[in-house]
């Protein structure tokens, strides 16, 4: 991982001029080497003080600072700011919200976090989503069945999802996952159009064993393509499902095969669910709960999630 020292993502609890304090978040390994999550508390006028950065892609803009103004244009310039630049609690991720987002104030949480982010293409601060899915699964852990991940990649979020609770005892947690890229067969016309073939190859099954070896005892990885694994592989009832395969195709075929093993009450979690350049993948999931009582829920992060009737 690059070092990016102190560069960090701003969250605030409120917004407007009276808002009194700041909280600085870096995801990254500082200077010092310590490989943690950073957080810390600013009054307003220290971060006013402090180094403003926001990127613009790769590319560091340095932003002008109010405490360079003179004293009496501060209060007016701050008013101005907050009423163009919403102090949000969480802006990243395709995503901006002013409301409380539980994970900012929750340490352990964002040290996981942290120790996995990279895990993910680009380093994205996806930790809404991540709230979403481990809250779905903590639900989940309580019934009896097993979890299923569909498109596990480099393990980020099965790690994230065991760190927070594990299936029912005596169940297991299966992962399922080329490990070698989305395969080039069975992709539509518009996902070939986009490059969706070949994504995600810099993975492996001994890299996966190695960040969930924790939980090894529980942890049943499948490999291949889903069009073939599926056909020789039961995983009998399910508690808790994450489908994150991105192409329609195998979407379609693990779905199937998933819901209907879905227990009541089970819940099944769909990453790209509202991202551009998935929208076949979308097709097949509304069509396929097209009628249903179960009904989808389409979520702001780009997620939706169902509940088993």
């Amino acid at each position: 991982m690059p070092d990016w020292s102190d560069d960090a993502v701003t969250f605030d609890y409120c917004s407007g001029p009276t808002c009194a304090t700041s909280t600085i978040v870096s995801l990254v390994p500082l200077r010092s080497g310590n490989g943690t999550l950073r957080i810390n508390r600013l009054t307003r006028d220290e971060l006013d003080r402090s180094e403003r950065l926001v990127h613009l892609g790769a590319v560091p803009i340095r932003l002008p600072r109010i405490s360079q103004l003179p004293a009496p244009l501060r209060p007016p310039a701050r008013f101005v700011r907050d009423m163009i630049q919403p102090r949000y609690a969480f802006q990243a991720d395709g995503y901006a919200t002013i409301h409380y987002s539980p994970f900012v104030d929750d340490a352990g949480f964002n040290m996981r976090f942290a120790s996995v982010v990279d895990t993910w293409p680009t380093s994205p601060d996806i930790r809404w989503r991540l709230w979403i899915l481990t809250r779905s699964a903590i639900h989940c852990a309580t019934l009896d069945g097993s979890f299923a991940e569909f498109g596990v990649f480099r393990g980020g979020c099965s790690f994230m999802v065991l760190s927070e609770c594990r299936p029912h005892a005596g169940r297991s947690y299966y992962l399922f996952d080329t490990f070698s890229g989305i395969p080039h067969e069975k992709l539509a016309d518009h996902e070939k159009g986009v490059g969706l073939g070949g994504r995600l190859s810099n993975t492996s099954v001994a890299e996966v064993e190695e960040r969930l070896a924790p939980w090894r005892d529980q942890i049943r990885i499948v490999q291949g393509d889903v069009f073939e694994t599926l056909k020789t592989t039961e995983t009998g009832p399910l508690a808790f499902v994450h489908l994150d395969l991105n192409a329609a195709a195998p979407s379609e075929v693990a779905l199937e095969y998933s819901y209907s093993r879905l227990v009541p009450g089970g819940i099944a979690v769909f990453d790209d669910y509202g991202w551009a350049e998935f929208e076949e993948q979308r097709k097949v999931i509304d069509r396929y709960f097209s009628g249903r009582k179960d009904g989808l829920i389409a979520l702001p992060t780009g997620q939706a999630i169902s509940v088993k009737a």
